[in-house]
């Protein structure tokens, strides 16, 4: 049971995502699944396959991701097996993900006759877990996938949008997709609170991942790390039209130039430009005192637990040095404070002396600062001069 609520989703992604791995690792078929949704950076997973249960080889064959796989005598051996021994239910009576696996091994296969056999095997259990309420939501959802139904009507948001991303039931309604993608934030941040198997909690860290893959559906708060600096790398583009008048547009108007004299006005336009799409943007936020030094994060996202920070240089007295200096300082005090020690770090600077033969390896200097994962340098407009 997790204790606390996660402050956005990705960090409750992070966080069942590093729950999974440390169950996985003491069972072979999850620690396979593991690999299989592309969750484990530990490449094949390595263990005796021969010493597996029949069972745990069917399954893990199943995932496609070994070379060793099982004979269609030891499928057709598996599946004459009675559900209960001596009323003892088998460890696949209750483990839906599995016979899932199981059911992706005989399809793989193509022959009717264990096809059949299958449809019988599961017949002795499936039905009566599912009526028996032994089942969460998520569970009679894949069950109902396994029973072979294809106008099966899930209950979840999650299962649907598994076997989709999966291309194994595509959902080619756009507007159906928006729906389940809402339903499943819900059922995801409910996690917080849940106590989901390891298995279910993968599927639920796979779908939240190819959510936010999937640019065409998922709102801009979806945004990853690199979305958010390609934006702040193309604020250029708009600042083509930024005004800086030499005389008046109309007739008797006084010349407008909208002058950024300092990191406040940096900070407020990125602000301005940012908080359409993060509407949960917050600027000036204290942090815990370090000794008798308060510090304070320019601009914060929440849904990206990502801080910007914003230097400005006026001109050559400012040196690129000691702007690297002085970002090292803040990086090193935000990640005193323990509710922002694993949150991203962006750089931000506005240059207004334009040196822009400075700016790669400020840039490089700057990403080797332990802490910081981005760096943006903008030049002041051509136009912007006195």
């Amino acid at each position: 049971m997790v204790p606390i609520v996660k402050e956005n989703s990705y960090q409750l992604r992070d966080h069942l995502h590093r729950k999974v791995v440390e169950n996985a690792h003491a069972d072979p078929f999850k620690y396979a699944f593991l690999h299989f949704l592309g969750l484990s950076k530990d490449g094949i997973p390595s263990f005796e396959f021969s010493a597996l249960t029949l069972y745990h080889r069917c399954a893990i064959s199943g995932l496609g991701i070994l070379e060793e796989t099982v004979s269609s005598q030891d499928v057709s051996r598996l599946l004459g097996q009675a559900a209960k021994i001596d009323s003892t239910p088998r460890p696949w009576v209750s483990d839906v993900f599995g016979v899932m696996a199981v059911k992706w091994l005989i399809a793989h296969m193509n022959d009717d006759r264990i096809t059949r056999e299958f449809e019988h095997w599961i017949s002795g259990f499936m039905a009566q877990q599912v009526s028996g309420d032994h089942l969460n939501l998520f569970e009679k959802d894949v069950a109902a996938y396994i029973s072979g139904a294809e106008s099966a009507v899930y209950t979840s948001a999650c299962v649907p949008l598994f076997l989709h991303y999966r291309k194994i039931r595509r959902i080619d309604d756009h507007q159906l997709r928006l729906s389940l993608i809402s339903r499943f934030m819900r059922e995801f941040r409910d996690q917080a609170r849940g106590d989901a198997s390891a298995a279910l909690l993968s599927v639920m860290v796979y779908v939240f991942d190819q959510v936010n893959q999937d640019v065409a559906i998922v709102p801009p708060k979806g945004w990853s790390l690199d979305d958010l600096l390609g934006f702040l790398e193309h604020i250029p583009v708009g600042l083509k039209r930024w005004t800086w008048e030499d005389s008046g547009r109309t007739k008797n108007a006084e010349p407008v130039k909208w002058r950024v004299e300092n990191e406040y006005h940096v900070q407020n336009l990125l602000y301005v430009l940012l908080a359409p799409v993060f509407n949960d943007i917050a600027d000036e936020v204290y942090l815990q005192p370090v000794g008798q030094k308060t510090p304070r994060v320019d601009l914060y996202l929440p849904s990206l637990h990502t801080i910007i920070e914003v230097k400005y240089r006026k001109d050559a007295k400012k040196s690129f040095q000691s702007l690297i200096g002085e970002i090292a300082e803040d990086a090193s005090l935000y990640r005193a404070d323990a509710k922002y020690k694993d949150a991203r770090i962006v750089s931000f600077l506005w240059d207004c002396t334009r040196a822009t033969q400075e700016h790669a390896k400020f840039n490089e200097g700057v990403l080797k600062i332990d802490g910081i994962n981005g760096c943006v340098v903008i030049s002041a407009p051509s136009t912007m001069y006195e």
